[in-house]
């Protein structure tokens, strides 16, 4: 079985796309601890008014459907053409590129599963608002 955090990093993308695209949410940050990940958004809606569950069965939907997640470097170039490079840096100019094939792609350096199946099922914990969203979750 893949590490816990090749699957939450996985899973962190299917939650971070899903957010973006439904809900107008933009990422700030995202924090691994050893058996969950917590993701700092702002958003348009208050996710907070959301039944949380709704989150988790969009994900585990995307999760159940046995994604291909291929794992390859673009010239930074091509790569500002296909995906949003305004958190690398500058003077990185070979851009790993982490697609979750029919789903979502994105640039990201972490260690990630190679099908979502590896993922298991997610499990949003909490939703609360510090000075932003904070959105809990783990997977089983």
């Amino acid at each position: 079985m893949a590490s816990m955090n090749a699957r939450l990093q996985t899973a962190e993308h299917v939650l971070f796309r899903i957010l973006i695209d439904r809900y107008g949410a933009k990422p700030r940050s995202v924090r691994y601890e050893q058996d969950k990940c917590l993701l700092d958004v702002v958003a348009e809606k208050d996710l907070r008014k959301i039944d949380p569950k709704e989150f988790e069965d969009a994900a585990n939907e995307i999760i159940s459907r046995n994604l291909e997640v291929k794992k390859y470097f673009l010239p930074r170039k091509e790569a500002e053409k296909v995906v949003d490079l305004s958190l690398v840096p500058e003077n990185i100019n070979k851009i790993r590129i982490v697609e979750i094939i029919g789903f979502d792609k994105e640039a990201c350096a972490g260690n990630h599963v190679d099908n979502t199946r590896e993922i298991g099922r997610m499990k949003i914990m909490n939703v609360e608002k510090k000075e932003k969203i904070l959105i809990e979750f783990t997977l089983f």
